[in-house]
């Protein structure tokens, strides 16, 4: 949200190092926030050899405050984006970042911006995965998850109880929506309705059959949606409409 936070931190004394791994936001009085600010605007490399010497940054308050005499702050890139900061300092002695150490320091920022990337996409993929979860738990409408070709993955119980098939069947791989599916509407789906999904990643809802377990076909709205990182995959919503439809042939029968 255009805030800095800080996600770990590591103290040395001597031979000792102390790390703490945190969430906080970055504040005037626990890192020079003009230096940070500067390499995130400018994805540059900010080094200052020698605090005592007037330069830029010169005036940040926690650079006095705290007897920083040199420090480093190095943007870690990822393809052209900002992935994190890495900012080091040492109040001991100045010109502590030498060419040969700050060389060392961009190939571990190289492999860290890298590491964190995949963090972040494995973090939003179980968040995708927890919510797709959700849904499918709360067998509001029947969901299923399966491939182009019509193995079935994943199903909810209300997808299970449109169909007339147990979770056993579903965990044995007996369940391909190809084998549900009426010939003559396979034959309409596989020449025009994946194609339409290929070409769009998604299938606005249409009116379909299933074929339930003991035989007679049973009436469905299916909408059809794809995952972005894996278009032979599908999320379908199936809604039941067999009492919808019973109810508009009786109102016809009562004209």
């Amino acid at each position: 949200d255009g805030e800095f936070v800080v996600q770990a931190e590591a103290k040395t004394c001597g031979s000792s190092v102390s790390i703490n791994l945190c969430e906080t936001p970055v504040s005037a009085d626990q890192l020079p926030t003009s230096v940070i600010r500067y390499a995130a605007r400018t994805r540059e490399i900010v080094i200052l050899d020698d605090t005592s010497v007037t330069g830029p940054h010169f005036s940040d308050q926690y650079i006095s405050a705290h007897g920083v005499r040199s420090l480093l702050c190095l943007p870690l890139m990822k393809q052209g984006t900002l992935v994190a900061l890495l900012y080091l300092e040492n109040r001991l002695v100045p010109g502590v970042f030498t060419p040969g150490r700050i060389s060392v320091l961009k190939v571990l920022a190289s492999q860290a911006a890298i590491s964190l990337e995949h963090s972040r996409l494995y973090r939003e993929l179980q968040m995708r995965e927890a919510e797709i979860r959700r849904l499918v738990d709360a067998n509001i409408v029947g969901i299923m998850i399966s491939d182009l070709e019509g193995r079935i993955f994943e199903a909810n119980d209300a997808f299970l109880r449109v169909v007339g098939y147990g979770r056993e069947d579903l965990v044995a791989g007996r369940l391909r929506w190809t084998d549900l599916t009426p010939p003559e509407s396979l034959a309409q789906e596989l020449e025009h309705t994946i194609p339409q999904f290929e070409l769009t990643g998604n299938v606005q809802p249409f009116e379909k059959e299933y074929i339930h377990k003991n035989g007679h076909r049973v009436p469905v709205l299916i909408g059809v949606a794809g995952f972005a990182d894996e278009r032979n995959r599908v999320l379908a919503f199936v809604i039941d409409m067999t009492e919808r439809k019973q109810a508009e042939k009786e109102l016809r029968r009562s004209r």
